[in-house]
């Protein structure tokens, strides 16, 4: 009987070692796929001068990863003017996953909650950082050319950065000047002020969700 109990769990835990190395390859795969990802969308912006035809390679590189970024191009919420984040969360979502899979192929276990904390980190990495850090550079240099370097050649920097962060700068001006006008080095430096107070405490707050739901036994 401690035979049949012995071949019954060294079944088991061969099974388990299987699946953790399946997550493994998987999550390697998944990383390779991101790289793919990154460089569909880095070649993309690269335009070499007189070219007009895409390049060979990006155009091999989107049949393989345009397939999956189609299934997230339909949330226009995520579109603004000349600005398309949708391959960030397609970028997010893949992230999630590997992580979990790379998890359970370490340890062979995963809980809801480091499920939870792996989509939070995720989600702050890949979107909500990088909106922040967008957002205080253009507001850096809006705050440059319109104040301290505001010139002919300027205005057209000026009214591109507008397109781009006006309806922030709207925004703001609601919650801290309501019914007042204000100059725009007061506006702009009073935006990058609390986007800048905004992204620690959001930082903070996140580490401690991370934290709680990261040590939880569920």
């Amino acid at each position: 009987m401690n035979q049949t109990y012995y071949e019954s769990g060294m079944t088991a835990t061969s099974g388990g070692n299987v699946l953790m190395s399946i997550a493994s390859i998987v999550a390697t795969l998944l990383s390779f796929y991101s790289l793919l990802i990154w460089l569909r969308i880095i070649l993309t912006w690269i335009r070499v001068p007189g070219q007009t035809q895409e390049n060979p390679l990006a155009y091999y590189i989107g049949k393989v990863v345009d397939p999956y970024l189609s299934w997230f191009r339909g949330i226009s919420s995520l579109k603004r003017s000349h600005i398309d984040l949708t391959p960030l969360v397609a970028l997010a979502v893949l992230s999630v996953v590997q992580s979990m899979l790379r998890f359970y192929g370490a340890y062979g276990t995963i809980t809801i909650g480091m499920v939870v904390a792996l989509i939070l980190q995720t989600l702050w990495s890949y979107l909500l950082s990088p909106v922040f850090w967008f957002l205080i550079i253009l507001l850096g240099f809006r705050l440059f050319f319109f104040c301290y370097k505001r010139s002919a050649k300027t205005i057209s920097y000026i009214t591109m950065l507008d397109s781009l962060i006006g309806g922030v700068l709207n925004w703001v001006q609601r919650i801290f000047y309501p019914k007042r006008t204000i100059n725009d080095r007061q506006l702009v430096t009073t935006a990058m002020v609390f986007f800048i107070v905004l992204y620690i405490a959001a930082s903070f707050v996140l580490r401690f969700l991370v934290n709680f739901f990261g040590n939880l036994s569920f």
